[in-house]
């Protein structure tokens, strides 16, 4: 069931082979197209009205809460996709990371040694703009020192290694003036900042095969107690459903 996503462009990894010995020779970047490849068709190829309706759902419970109708909804697309089962892809939801957090998607495969933790955040707009309150959820919450890209700036999610990722599910609005904002709302905290400071690269637009519904934010993170310093990638992808 395709929709009519056709500016979606999918990544062209390299081919998965049968053998084990091969699979291992496989670098993080080689695992990071395969999961880019994966995440993207599964939202090329969701209809709309599909979450739409889903919201519309959710709604109508006396406790909704439509962000995490939409995740069990992804991860049930991601499961039911042959190619992300047959390829030896797994993806769990709300595992308790080891560092305290609670992750929303976790990729993995027996073969790679690490992990693509993904924080998922709903992000609605007015006529005119995105709500502060769902580009503070997504970026940082000053009063309740939290936010998806926080956590990871922070050693929350994804302590060990050098990339992570944001999903954004746009339920109203338009994807380029919302990634404006929270790259806006990304350069009003991390700038200077000694957690997650921006880096001069800082923002590089169009990230995942040129496709401008993803950017990246560079962050240097202190590691072990600020003795050592790392470059930290974090990818995001933005999902609008808004029909």
């Amino acid at each position: 069931m395709i929709d009519d996503k056709k500016y979606i462009i999918l990544p062209t990894p390299k081919k998965m082979s049968d053998s084990r010995i091969q699979l291992r020779k496989l670098d993080d970047d080689d695992w990071k197209q395969h999961i880019f490849f994966h995440i993207l068709k599964c939202y090329k190829e969701i209809h709309n009205n599909e979450v739409i309706k889903l919201i519309e759902k959710e709604k109508l419970k006396p406790k909704a809460n439509i962000e995490e109708a939409i995740k069990k909804f992804i991860v049930k697309q991601l499961k039911n996709d042959k190619r992300f089962d047959t390829h030896g892809f797994i993806v769990n939801r709300e595992p308790s990371s080891e560092h305290g957090g609670f992750y929303d998607l976790k990729i993995q495969h027996s073969y790679w040694g690490k992990y693509f933790s993904f924080e998922c955040k709903n992000l609605d707009s007015t006529s005119k703009a995105p709500t502060s309150s769902s580009i503070n959820e997504y970026v940082y919450n000053k009063s309740k020192q939290d936010g998806g890209v926080y956590r990871y700036m922070i050693g929350k999610y994804a302590r060990d290694f050098n990339f992570g990722g944001m999903i954004g599910f746009i339920i109203k609005g338009k994807t380029d003036i919302i990634i404006e904002e929270i790259i806006k709302k990304l350069r009003l905290v991390f700038d200077k900042n000694s957690v997650g400071e921006l880096t001069d690269k800082s923002i590089v637009r169009n990230a995942i095969e040129n496709n401008n519904n993803t950017f990246n934010s560079m962050h240097i993170i202190a590691k072990n107690n600020k003795i050592k310093k790392k470059i930290f990638t974090l990818y995001h992808i933005m999902m609008n459903f808004s029909g």
